[in-house]
């Protein structure tokens, strides 16, 4: 069994924390009569696998004490940094978890539920909102995410935000989301955005409970206009929809050569991922597959793609990837929305080189 280390919770002068506090409270002086400021914390479980690394994974199923005392200290820690960020103003506590996305109901309803559980209730006795935060291909989770009764539910891109909000609405729980980060708000036009928005709220029936917003982080070259259009959207609406009425998108004709994957002398590994060192769900995917890397050596290739690039979208349109981060190993996918497992991983690699 590992034995946990005894860890202790952070203090107001610790690291970063008097900066970040200091300006908090400038922003809530500034304009906190008006916005609703969001103060985002790390999660117990993506903070528990920054500390346990990949090996979270396999305690999960080996070392179950191990992972409810990680989880533990890891949910002390938030509460700890929570009750910071409320003293400084914050109006929402936002708890971003993205490997939630990577472990399955029974996972979460075992290891996560009381956790988060406890982190939101703790918020809410602070006089708080919270929001979930959650990235990747989170469907199977939302029901259990909502379960542990935070405030509002907000998810990316890989999610169907449609289907999404009807498990929400069961729970009077907001959600917010999930519009494209790169396809539309880094590489779209303005009507791109203004479209994207338009199309979404069509599609939702029941607009009550509902946060128009980016799926994760804005990527920082985002254009001004874009986040203007996106707006309009939501305000003006009715307006926004005539002018669009006759509005094409234009689609650039990028050319992507795949890999001759039949014919191919070693295996290739290929992960797709929003982006690695922005992105805690890739950045383990992409852990994961630099694992296999190191242990198969020159026996095996690797590639990122990061969907960041145009030319990774259009690949990802040739080859139907869906949902990110996934492995394709010679051009078949593997694993989607799952981190692998480092036997799991190597397996599918060995069979390949028998």
């Amino acid at each position: 069994m590992t034995v946990p280390c005894i860890c202790t919770l952070p203090t107001k002068e610790d690291g970063r924390l008097p900066m970040i506090l200091k300006t908090m409270a400038r922003m809530k002086e500034a304009v906190g009569d008006t916005t609703a400021l969001y103060g985002l914390i790390c999660g117990p479980f993506t903070l528990a696998s920054h500390l346990r690394g990949n090996d979270i994974f396999m305690d999960m199923y080996d070392d179950e004490d191990y992972v409810n005392n990680l989880l533990e200290y890891c949910t002390e820690f938030g509460k700890k940094m929570s009750e910071y960020y409320i003293e400084a103003g914050m109006d929402v506590i936002a708890v971003v978890d993205p490997l939630v996305s990577q472990v399955s109901p029974k996972h979460f309803a075992e290891f996560l539920s009381k956790p988060f559980t406890d982190l939101f209730d703790s918020i809410r006795i602070q006089g708080a909102f919270s929001s979930f935060f959650v990235c990747g291909d989170a469907t199977k989770n939302i029901e259990e995410m909502c379960k542990t009764n935070p405030d509002s539910v907000s998810v990316d891109e890989n999610v169907n935000i449609v289907a999404a909000k009807a498990v929400t609405d069961r729970y009077n729980i907001t959600i917010g989301g999930n519009i494209p980060l790169t396809s539309v708000m880094l590489h779209g036009t303005q009507q791109d955005n203004m479209k994207y928005v338009v199309d979404m709220l069509d599609k939702i029936e029941n607009k009550k409970n509902l946060i128009v917003a980016p799926g994760c982080d804005i990527p920082y070259a985002v254009p001004v206009e874009n986040n203007i259009g996106i707006a309009q959207a939501v305000h003006e609406t009715e307006s926004v929809r005539e002018m669009l009425k006759n509005y094409v998108a234009v689609q650039e004709n990028i050319e992507i050569d795949l890999p001759d994957y039949e014919h191919l002398t070693k295996p290739f590994i290929e992960v797709f991922t929003l982006d690695s060192a922005t992105c805690a769900a890739c950045t383990y995917m992409m852990g994961a597959a630099d694992v296999a890397k190191e242990h198969f050596g020159d026996a095996i290739d690797v590639v990122e793609y990061k969907f960041t690039l145009k030319e990774n979208i259009a690949r990802c349109v040739k080859m139907g990837v869906t949902n990110l981060p996934s492995i394709y190993i010679n051009g078949k996918l593997r694993f989607s929305s799952i981190i692998p497992r480092r036997e799991e991983l190597q397996s599918a690699i060995e069979e390949l080189l028998k």
